[in-house]
């Protein structure tokens, strides 16, 4: 399931996660339909993250709380591998998090459709050093003004 579709994790604890990762897949769906983007709903917040930081999910839509939690190891995310986790796009209340083995690329491109799609109202998260949870490397390429042929042309090296 994982390698024939891009899964966006969400869970049943917190339905507004749900609504979020719908209209990112519903983005998705237009901008990038090749990546045949789809919702996977966990039945609660340790679960998407246990997901991301083991590996077995790559994006989830998570209040920043949750987010922040689970990048520091804290409340319910203790025990995990939070050092892997990074953020792609935000609003107030959520963040689109995504594994740092989330390739650049991918990251990339998730993050240029999603800022072009003016339904989906997300914005670049923190880039600065003391960020509450770091950027993806391709979503900072993308805020940054790198393009994606540069970072083809960088992995080729």
């Amino acid at each position: 399931m994982r390698q024939r579709y891009l899964l966006v994790h969400s869970h049943k604890t917190d339905l507004r996660t749900d609504v979020l990762a719908d209209r990112i897949v519903e983005s998705l769906a237009t901008m990038l339909p090749k990546a045949k983007a789809r919702v996977a709903r966990a039945r609660n917040a340790q679960r998407v993250g246990s997901l991301i930081t083991t590996g077995q999910a790559m994006l989830a839509v998570m209040s920043l709380t949750d987010a922040i939690n689970l990048y520091r190891g804290t409340s319910q995310f203790k025990g995990l591998n939070t050092g892997t986790v990074r953020a792609l796009v935000r609003n107030k209340e959520f963040v689109l998090v995504a594994s740092a083995e989330f390739p650049i690329e991918h990251a990339w491109l998730v993050t240029s459709a999603l800022m072009h799609d003016s339904n989906v109202a997300l914005n670049i998260p923190d880039v600065s050093a003391d960020a509450p949870i770091p950027i993806h490397l391709g979503a900072r390429a993308y805020a940054n003004g790198e393009t994606f042929e540069s970072l083809q042309k960088t992995d080729e090296m």
